[in-house]
C-alpha cells in the first residue's frame, strides 16, 4: 500500500478533452506541462461545467460532472485513478445543474454545489454510486449567479465557500455554509470588487486561497477572509491580459504551490502555471502543447496525508530512588486510568531513560499495583541501561500498544548514591 499511496502523492490530475470531444483523465507534470493520459476518452462528446471535480486521495477515485450528447441528464462520473476505468456514471436524482463539487477524505463525504430549480444554489451530498443528492442547506439567495467549479472545503472546520452573485447586485460575494447544519455563516461582498475565478482551501494553515482578476484581465493569487471578504495580495498580477478557466486549479498544501491553467492573448496553446502561496513567485509555466484542442477542463491535486497522531500520554511511576552506580533494576509502572489501558501496552517495545532500555524479563507483569480495581503494568529496567545520571528530576518511559499506538510518559525522580 505504501508505495500507491506515494504516487498518488505525487500527482496532479487534470481533466481534459483529447481533441474528439470527450473527457479523458491525464496526470501533468506541471515543471515540463508533459501530459500522461491515465484513461480512454470517455463518452464523446461529452459536455461538461468548467472546474467541477473532485478528488478521492485515499480511494483513488476522480469525480466530475458531465452529459454525453446522447442523453439529457447530467452524470455524475467516477474515474479510477489508478487503471482509468469508469467505475460508475449514474443520472444524477434529481436532474439539474452542478456548479461544484468537493471531496472530504476523512469523512468519506461527495459534496455538490447545485440549481435546486429555482436558481438559488444549494448544497448538498451525492451518492457517486447512485447520483441521489441529499440536501444540506436550503436554496440560497434565488436567483443567485456562481461561476462553476469556483468553491472550496474546509473538512475539519466544516465549511463549504463558493462565490456568487445575487441578481440585484454587481459584485461577488463569498459564501461559506456550515456542512452540518447547512446555515450560511457569512457572504460579505469580496474586497476590493473584483471577479473569482479559483478557490482552494489549505486546511493546515487555514487559509481560503483565491485566484482574481485584479483589474488589468492578469490573474492574482490572494488570501480571502471568508468572514470579511477582504483579500490579502500573494502574487502580483500574471501575464495580463490573461484568459482561464474558472476553477481549474488546485492546491500543493505540503509544497507551497497553486496550480491553474492560463493562456496569454497572443498564445493559442494553455500553459500550466505554478505560484509558490508562501512568496507569490512563480516557478514554472510551461506550455501545454496541443491544448488549444485539447483543452482542460479541471485539476485536482491530492489533499495533504493527515500527520500521524502523536504519542499517548500515560501515567507512569518510578517506584524507587535510583542509584546510578546500582547494579539492580528501576522498577515502573504503567497505570490503567480512564482514558487508557495499561494492558494494551506491548512491553517488548518499552523503552525507558535516556539510555533507552529495554524490559529486563522481556515481559511485563499485570496487576492491580494501585489498589483501584484497575489492572496495571509493571515494568523493570536494568539501571545501568537505562543511564539515568546523577542529579537527575525525570525520567521518560517510550513504547508502543499492540496496536502500534505510539505512548510516552514522564515522572519525576530523585538520584542517590553520586558522592
Amino acid at each position: 500500500m505504501a508505495p500507491a499511496v506515494l504516487v498518488l502523492l505525487a500527482t496532479l490530475y487534470g481533466l481534459r478533452n483529447p481533441g474528439d470531444g470527450g473527457r479523458q483523465l491525464v496526470s501533468i507534470d506541471p515543471a515540463t506541462a508533459a501530459v500522461t493520459p491515465i484513461s480512454a476518452s470517455i463518452d464523446p462528446p461529452n459536455g461538461t461545467s468548467s472546474g467541477v471535480v473532485a478528488l478521492d486521495t485515499g480511494g483513488g477515485r476522480f469525480f466530475f460532472v458531465g452529459m454525453p450528447s446522447s442523453g439529457t441528464d447530467w452524470r455524475l462520473y467516477t474515474v479510477d485513478t489508478g487503471t482509468g476505468a469508469v467505475l460508475s456514471s449514474p443520472a444524477i436524482d434529481p436532474a439539474t445543474s452542478i456548479l461544484g463539487l468537493e471531496y472530504d477524505d476523512a469523512a468519506d463525504v461527495l459534496y455538490g454545489m447545485r440549481n435546486p430549480g429555482d436558481g438559488g444554489k444549494q448544497i448538498v451530498t451525492y451518492d457517486p454510486a447512485t447520483g441521489v443528492a441529499t440536501p444540506i442547506s436550503a436554496s440560497i439567495s434565488p436567483p443567485l449567479g456562481v461561476p462553476g467549479g469556483v468553491t472550496a472545503l474546509d473538512a475539519a472546520g466544516h465549511r463549504f465557500f463558493f462565490i456568487g452573485t445575487p441578481s440585484a447586485e454587481f459584485v461577488h460575494r463569498v459564501y461559506t455554509v456550515n456542512t452540518v447544519t447547512g446555515a450560511v455563516i457569512s457572504n460579505p461582498t469580496v474586497g476590493p470588487a473584483t471577479s473569482i475565478l479559483g478557490l482552494e482551501y489549505d486546511a493546515a494553515e487555514g487559509v481560503l486561497y483565491a485566484l482574481r482578476n485584479p483589474g488589468d484581465a492578469g490573474k492574482q493569487l490572494v488570501r480571502l477572509d471568508p468572514a470579511t471578504g477582504a483579500a490579502t495580495a500573494v502574487s502580483v498580477s500574471i501575464a495580463p491580459p490573461l484568459g482561464i478557466p474558472g476553477g481549474v486549479n488546485a492546491l500543493d498544501p505540503a509544497g507551497n504551490r497553486f496550480f491553474f491553467i492560463g493562456v496569454p492573448s497572443a498564445e493559442s496553446d494553455y500553459r500550466i502555471y505554478t505560484i509558490d502561496t508562501a512568496t507569490g513567485a512563480v516557478p514554472g509555466n510551461p506550455t501545454i502543447t496541443g491544448s488549444a484542442s485539447q483543452f482542460f477542463v479541471g485539476l485536482a491535486y491530492p489533499a495533504a496525508s493527515a500527520p500521524p497522531p502523536g504519542p499517548t500520554e500515560v501515567t507512569i511511576d518510578v517506584r524507587s530512588t535510583i542509584n546510578p552506580r546500582s547494579k539492580g533494576v528501576i522498577p515502573v509502572v504503567i497505570f490503567t486510568t480512564a482514558t487508557f489501558d495499561a494492558t494494551t501496552v506491548d512491553p517488548s517495545t518499552v523503552r525507558f531513560g535516556p539510555g533507552n532500555a529495554s524490559e529486563a524479563h522481556g515481559t511485563g507483569h499485570i496487576s492491580d499495583v494501585d489498589g483501584d480495581g484497575d489492572l496495571d503494568l509493571m515494568l523493570h529496567f536494568r539501571t545501568q541501561d537505562a543511564a539515568i545520571p546523577c542529579g537527575a528530576t525525570s525520567a521518560t518511559l517510550t513504547g508502543q500498544t499492540f496496536s502500534a499506538q505510539a505512548i510516552q510518559g514522564t515522572d519525576t525522580i530523585s538520584t542517590s548514591g553520586c558522592h
